[in-house]
């Protein structure tokens, strides 16, 4: 993998899907910038669930800050944090299916978990 051992801890950890991973970018990439859930829904034609479920993930991470009016912006509590985000941009910008592979493959993914329950048990 690409990645530091604390980068793929990251995005294991908090990045929960490419979709999750896709709004951390954007926000990365408009520091200045206080965000609505609105316009994030608007923005990456989500859900209102999937929009706050994000934010809270990354929000109990330490890469963003919330303001008084609900609006949130990106905002690492500490330079390495934004260090390894970086390293998970440039990783999926080279090597994206690397990238969701990790996402798909972290513990607690849901979409891991239901692909899991088809597994057949021999030993059961």
């Amino acid at each position: 993998m690409v990645l530091s051992d604390d980068a793929l801890t990251l995005l294991r950890g908090s990045i929960r899907s490419v979709w999750a991973l896709e709004l951390l970018l954007l926000l990365r990439r408009t520091p200045d910038r206080d965000w609505s859930n609105g316009d994030l829904v608007s923005e990456l034609r989500g859900s209102e669930v999937v929009v706050q479920e994000a934010l809270a993930g990354f929000l109990g991470a330490g890469l963003l800050v919330a303001q008084t009016d609900g609006r949130h912006r990106y905002r690492p509590a500490s330079p390495l944090l934004d260090q390894w985000v970086e390293e998970i941009e440039q990783a999926y910008a080279t090597r994206p299916s690397a990238i969701i592979r990790e996402i798909f493959a972290a513990p607690g993914n849901k979409v891991q978990i239901f692909a899991d329950s088809f597994r057949f048990r021999l030993n059961d």
